[in-house]
């Protein structure tokens, strides 16, 4: 049996300075004049502006509530280019860098979006990425991201000029895969394939695996385009971008430097993980939401940790097409659930992904999935894996649905098989591996930048004896947390921007809140009322307080005498309150990323609780979901707490102001009030939060 691997941190050679000072790229201190944002703030009232700690310059750009950054324009894209063209001194632009920066896409779901990609004679500047948001007269709101100044110089374009890199494709593959997995690949390793389709923008190359070879292979081709990476002031390196997907370990993104002697620019773990007519548990509403799981539980019945155990239900037959007219989840005589925005199977044979020995979910009769979930036998009982692979298929397309009426549409780099020419890549669809044989008692989502498929690995869980196994497949507390690793990383730097430990910990929190938000129903008790982010999966010999906790130290709840944490609270070695009964199996320090996204997930589940007192449940949960998803587009990578509040508070303000007060208070109540301050975004214990209560 190999060796297990270690899982390298994530790295991001803009912010190591080390790296930066020996390409003549220090981070030098900087005179508090800034002629470009001392510029806006004469010229507008009541600017918000949060500084990127590698380059100084503003990561977001935020207009007070009803005013805007810019004047009336004839359209969402040419206020943001406008805005470029006006304002690129905020980045330190000169003329010819705000032309590098071409509108990729205009999403009109929820709050508009206009995304802006820098580029340099077609080839992308990394992570040079603007969103700005625009309101119905096409203003500018707000704007997130960066733009690097210099892209436009001789220099970036002389890097460009060469005829061709001085390191090939294949041996920054072979760079990258030797420095995650630990064994020696070389570039004759790896062979040029043709894409998946014509019109990718990508280069693809695959292992060239022999007999008997004990190194890692991989599951997929690794998928690669040319960039120019930025280090600050004004340097650019010609590098590639990769997304390597080793069997049997996380999947990665890389940027390798194309030189001969090749450094490691940037890493990324693109795995979350997390304990964690259609015959489905639903509540058969006119959402047709699905219930918890097998055995709803929340809220909890007593609101204590008494071990109570929720009894299984039945599932019901429903029918439906889509809950978007026009675009069916599946063709007329499709037999299995393999559909434009999923293609769900158990995954019971290595290699991953589809192949000999697995199973997808099949038509039980034309045009009818129907599986009957026996609680008396194992998860894996071939009638049971139906019926779990089929909800499970079920819960992937309600959540693009859902999200896709609050905005996260082609244009923002949702997962389709096909865009239908409304923005966006397409070729992604999301894969589903139900009752996967790489792992147990887990669940995992991989999301790569938009065009590649997802993935999302759903695990057995092997029970208590004498109780059978249950699956994950088909808990929608589980898969809604998976799902919500996807779209917060489609949303925030298109996969690559939730890096640092807080926007890994919003990760979880995000994950967890849209699994409770949109499980709730309307006959809850939200003001006191107890939520687990799970239950059914998380029982043990050990622990029967599964409904209460889940995995987490405290149950998510607006009442502060059972969850009485607070926005200090992510902050390492910070004291956590006595007095609310504390999960006894979930521990470790408070910046752990599971742990801290308990913080971001409790203040978003009191903006929700707050919006059903004034709205009702129904109205409120498309407000929040409208809300949340506007603020991921505007929030940048590598973000703070604070940076992506303001986002949501931007997108209250454009769709609906009258809510700003109780968005406001709510955020207030857990400690982050308007003078609240996050820890810097690259810091990784967490510390220097200044929590404020005041609205």
């Amino acid at each position: 049996m190999a060796a297990k691997k270690n899982v390298p941190e994530n790295f991001h050679a803009l912010y190591d300075l080390p790296t930066r000072a020996s390409r003549g790229a220090a981070l030098t201190a900087r005179s508090a004049a800034h002629p470009g944002i001392e510029r806006l703030q004469n010229d507008r009232a009541a600017v918000t502006i949060h500084l990127d700690e590698g380059t100084q310059n503003p990561v977001s750009v935020q207009a007070s509530a009803g005013e805007a950054l810019s004047e009336p324009t004839s359209s969402a894209d040419a206020a943001a280019k406008g805005f470029v063209r006006d304002r690129g001194d905020l980045w330190n632009l000169e003329s010819g860098d705000a032309n590098t920066l071409e509108v990729e896409g205009v999403s009109t779901k929820g709050l508009p979006t206009v995304r802006m990609v820098q580029r340099v004679d077609g080839v992308e500047v990394f992570q040079g990425e603007l969103r700005a948001a625009i309101d119905v007269n096409h203003r500018v709101l707000s704007v997130v991201g960066q733009a690097f100044a210099g892209a436009a110089s001789s220099s970036a374009r002389r890097s460009l000029a060469r005829a061709k890199p001085k390191l090939g494709a294949e041996a920054a593959v072979a760079k990258a895969a030797s420095d995650l997995l630990g064994d020696n690949y070389t570039a004759a390793d790896f062979e040029s394939v043709a894409p998946p389709r014509a019109t990718d923008t990508y280069n693809y190359f695959s292992f060239r695996r022999t007999t008997n070879d004990q190194r890692t292979f991989f599951d997929r081709p690794a998928r690669v385009k040319d960039v120019l990476f930025p280090l600050g002031a004004e340097q650019f390196v010609q590098a590639y971008y990769i997304e390597l997907w080793p069997h049997d370990f996380p999947a990665f993104s890389y940027v390798v430097e194309a030189d001969d002697t090749p450094d490691v620019l940037f890493r990324k773990n693109l795995t979350s993980h997390v304990k964690f007519s259609y015959r489905v548990h639903n509540t058969n509403d006119a959402l047709l939401r699905p219930e918890d799981g097998p055995a709803p539980g929340t809220p909890h019945p007593t609101g204590v940790p008494d071990g109570f155990q929720a009894p299984t239900i039945a599932e019901k037959l429903i029918q439906v097409e889509s809950l978007l007219p026009g675009d069916p989840w599946l063709t007329v005589g499709a037999t299995a659930t393999d559909g434009n925005n999923c293609f769900a199977y158990a995954d019971l044979k290595a290699p991953n992904g589809f192949g000999a020995g697995d199973v997808p979910g099949k038509t039980s009769a034309p045009g009818i999935f129907d599986y009957t979930y026996d609680h008396t036998k194992d998860a894996t009982d071939s009638n049971n894996l139906q019926a779990s692979l089929v909800g499970m298929f079920f819960h992937v397309n309600w959540l693009h649905d859902r999200w896709y009426e609050a905005g996260f549409d082609e244009a923002s780099g949702n997962a389709q098989k096909d865009n239908f020419g409304r923005g966006g890549f397409d070729g992604d669809p999301i894969l589903a591996e139900g009752a996967d044989f790489s792992g147990t008692d887990n669940a995992n989502m991989s999301t790569p930048a938009d065009g590649a498929s997802p993935r999302m690995q759903m695990f057995t869980f092997k029970g208590v004896n004498p109780l059978p196994s249950r699956t994950s497949n088909h808990e929608a507390l589980i898969t809604f947390h998976e799902m919500g690793h996807y779209i917060t990383n489609r949303l925030v730097g298109n996969a690559s921007g939730l890096g640092n430990v807080q926007g890994g910990s919003m990760g979880e929190g995000w994950g967890d809140f849209f699994a409770i938000c949109m499980t709730s129903q309307a006959h809850d008790n939200f003001e006191n009322g107890v939520f687990a982010a799970g239950g059914w999966t998380d029982l043990t010999p050990t622990f029967k307080n599964n409904y209460y906790f889940s995995i987490r130290r405290y149950p998510y709840t607006a009442d502060m005498t059972k969850n009485p944490l607070t926005f200090k609270h992510i902050a390492a070695n910070v004291v956590l309150p006595a007095g609310a009964p504390r999960n006894p199996q979930a521990g470790g320090p408070n910046n752990e990323e599971h742990n801290a996204g308990e913080i971001w997930c409790a203040m978003l589940w009191e903006v929700f609780v707050a919006l059903v007192a004034a709205h009702g449940h129904a109205d409120a949960e498309n407000r929040v979901l409208r809300y949340v998803i506007g603020g991921l587009k505007q929030t940048p990578s590598q973000p703070t707490f604070t940076q992506a509040r303001d986002g949501i508070l931007l997108a209250v303000a454009a769709l609906d102001a009258n809510d700003l007060p109780l968005v406001k208070a709510a955020f207030a109540k857990r400690g982050m009030g308007r003078n609240a301050v996050s820890p810097p975004a690259n810091s990784t214990a967490l510390t220097g939060v200044v929590e404020d209560f005041n609205p």
